[in-house]
């Protein structure tokens, strides 16, 4: 009878050795899927903050285009504006020439000459 009992204070012994070996692998195994959770949540926050660099570069990209037409809108406004301005200007010459003009309508025509070939410098120097 000692002997059963001892044979079975044994195998109790060794199922409980057991026991721990599980338990002690449920734990490894339990730290390894958390730091792998953990690692992938990691992954995903960076992933999301590149999104949100790529959305902010996007609308900085966007409003860039948008003042970059409306700026082009605006030179080749002015540049027809130059155009036709000196045109008007030079048909207007050609059409006093025979007359007698006030002296404030020659000024104002001088000085609109003067600011179109001011305006057609500035573009020029900013061409280069």
């Amino acid at each position: 009878m000692e002997k059963e009992r001892k044979l079975m204070f044994d195998q109790i012994h060794n199922f409980q050795i057991q026991i721990d070996e599980m338990e002690h692998l449920i734990r490894e195994g339990e730290d390894k899927a958390r730091k792998e959770c953990v690692q992938r949540l990691e992954e995903e926050v960076n992933y999301l903050a590149q999104i949100v660099q790529l959305e902010e570069h996007l609308k900085s990209m966007s409003i860039l285009l948008h003042w970059t037409m409306c700026f082009s809108q605006l030179v080749a406004l002015a540049n027809g504006a130059i155009e036709d301005v000196s045109r008007m200007l030079r048909e207007a010459d050609v059409s006093l020439t025979f007359r007698t003009v006030p002296k404030e309508a020659e000024t104002f025509l001088d000085h609109c000459k003067w600011l179109v070939d001011l305006m057609k410098d500035m573009v020029a120097r900013n061409k280069n």
